[in-house]
């Protein structure tokens, strides 16, 4: 215990400069993959810490990082997010997830507790969660391979240490007609905005017929430039959640035809490209149940996760399905129901109370670190839990 009231002291001390950052990094609001002043503001302010910083931590992702402290296994990543939303910024509270593993390394290493126990604690700067999916990219590169367990706080109206998330899976339409005078030659045309548009009929129809919990929505993009032109390219993006990303290749299927179908009843040509895929999360329960307990120790109430809060989807899932993981959340609405990416959610992630709240979960997550670190045997527990799960998929 008193090596856990160290752990709390050192978040404390420097509570004030990691919440200096925090709004340093909501003031960039900089979008995914542009994120060059947050990526560079948290690795100096590692650096300055005593961290071994590799950037980029692979070169398909230039504002990606790696920053350890310690020299031997086990291996404990916290992950950081630090990319904001086209117009509304931080609105998903991006600034407080990556000052909220910094802080809890930062006090792993200041009160120490890594040279007490081993092992050693990693900040993966994870850039373009928000459109792109990057840790599945980091994944795939590797950069997870030789950590035994990893873990994220994201903010929320509620606070605990379990997570729901929908696979997803999003797809870039394009249709090609042909122009022409749309009141002196509408006959000559061939129009690409009633191909989108079938086929945003043919998604209605389908929903009829589709599971409570698959979403399928989208937007778009190009509609033409002219009223009195029939256009020739019409261009829109949709997404596909569901509980599975097996389930979301069902539905993707069958929302493929449709766009198929959107082309045969105009006449015209067509792509369709999948851009992101977002696996579900699968929830490592020991560690969320250490995190909860982390939780009460600092004060902070937790409630469950329920589908009644709303459920989105997460690139957190693709490292739950390769290593122990877990998204927790903390509460920085004053348990106010306010959904994310929405402008009265960014204005809370730069409120006093979710800089606050984001030191509580801080310290939850760095005494959730050092109760893996400390006792190898919870460790196993998390491994093994990970490996009987993963016979299911």
């Amino acid at each position: 215990m008193d090596k856990k009231r160290g752990i709390i002291h050192s978040v404390d001390r420097i509570s004030s400069d990691v919440i200096e950052l925090g709004k340093k990094i909501f003031g960039f609001s900089e979008l995914s993959y542009e994120e060059y002043k947050s990526s560079e503001a948290l690795k100096n302010f590692l650096k300055a810490s005593g961290f071994e910083v590799i950037s980029p931590a692979i070169e398909e992702l230039p504002t990606s990082f790696i920053a350890s402290y310690g020299n031997s296994d086990p291996r404990i990543a916290v992950m950081a997010e630090y990319d904001a939303l086209p117009e509304i910024g931080h609105a998903c509270g991006h600034n407080l997830i990556c000052t909220t593993s910094i802080a809890a390394a930062i006090a792993l290493k200041e009160s120490g507790a890594i040279e007490g126990t081993g092992g050693s604690v990693v900040v993966v700067g994870c850039p373009a969660e928000e459109r792109g999916g990057a840790k599945r990219v980091l994944v795939e590169k590797g950069v997870f391979d030789d950590m035994s367990a990893a873990l994220i706080i994201h903010p929320a109206s509620m606070s605990t240490g379990f997570d729901i998330s929908y696979a997803l899976k999003t797809f870039s339409i394009e249709y090609f007609g042909k122009p022409a005078h749309a009141a002196a030659d509408p006959a000559k045309g061939v129009n690409a905005l009633d191909a989108v548009i079938q086929m945003f009929n043919g998604i209605s129809a389908l929903r009829q017929q589709l599971p409570e919990k698959v979403r399928i929505h989208g937007i778009i993009t190009n509609g033409g430039q002219s009223f009195n032109t029939i256009p020739d390219f019409s261009a829109a993006e949709i997404g596909i959640r569901a509980l599975t990303i097996e389930e979301v290749d069902v539905v993707s299927e069958k929302f493929k035809k449709i766009v198929e179908a959107g082309a045969l009843a105009t006449g015209c040509d067509f792509e369709v490209e999948q851009t992101e895929q977002m696996e579900e999360v699968y929830v490592n329960v020991p560690i969320a149940r250490l995190l909860d307990s982390n939780y009460e120790l600092v004060g902070e109430k937790t409630t469950m996760r329920t589908y009644e809060q709303g459920v989105g989807s997460t690139d957190v899932g693709s490292v739950t399905h390769v290593l122990p993981a877990i998204q927790g959340y903390i509460n920085i609405t004053e348990h106010r129901d306010i959904p994310t990416h929405t402008r009265e959610f960014a204005s809370c992630a730069n409120s006093e109370y979710a800089y606050n709240a984001m030191i509580r979960a801080a310290k939850a997550m760095a005494l959730t670190v050092y109760d893996l670190l400390s006792d190898r045997s919870v460790l196993q527990e998390v491994i093994d839990y990970f490996k009987e799960r993963r016979k299911e998929f």
